[in-house]
């Protein structure tokens, strides 16, 4: 660190004894010839840390891969769902990825395939990404056949 500091020092500021100009804008080689370089870098997309930077807002959290579906009621009983996956979850809440047009207090249905979880929940956050928004909804009883107990 001192070398480097000595070398930035010598190299990029005149000195008061030496008739030095500040030719370093226009010098054609780098003022520091070694930088770390990173490999395998993966940068994860908006949307996914949008959701993970939620779920880390709630203590408890434990990352999980369920699929399910989500079912919401609209207007004069309309009704909307989509199939995604709960990408986190606690004994009380679930986070996932939605492109529904989901709101905080919205009541939703959540079901996986084989009918094991069949829950009602309400969504108590909300944080949109590039193309989906992050939720969490908590559930609105207690579910007796639930992975994570509290």
């Amino acid at each position: 660190m001192v070398v480097l500091l000595h070398y930035i020092l010598r190299t990029l500021v005149p000195s008061a004894g030496r008739d030095e100009t500040l030719d370093f804008l226009t010098r054609a080689e780098p003022a520091v010839g070694i930088m770390r370089q990173n490999t395998n870098l993966t940068i994860p997309s908006h949307s996914a840390s949008a959701l993970q930077s939620l779920a880390e807002l709630f203590p408890n959290v434990t990352p999980m891969r369920i699929a399910i579906l989500v079912s919401a009621a609209r207007g004069s009983g309309h009704l909307v769902e989509e199939n995604t996956i709960i990408e986190f979850g606690t004994s009380r809440m679930v986070f996932f990825e939605s492109s529904l047009p989901l709101e905080l207090a919205d009541k939703v249905h959540l079901e996986n395939a084989d009918k094991s979880l069949g829950t009602d929940a309400v969504v108590v956050a909300v944080r949109d990404g590039v193309t989906h928004r992050a939720v969490a909804v908590r559930f609105v009883a207690d579910v007796r056949n639930w992975i994570i107990q509290g």
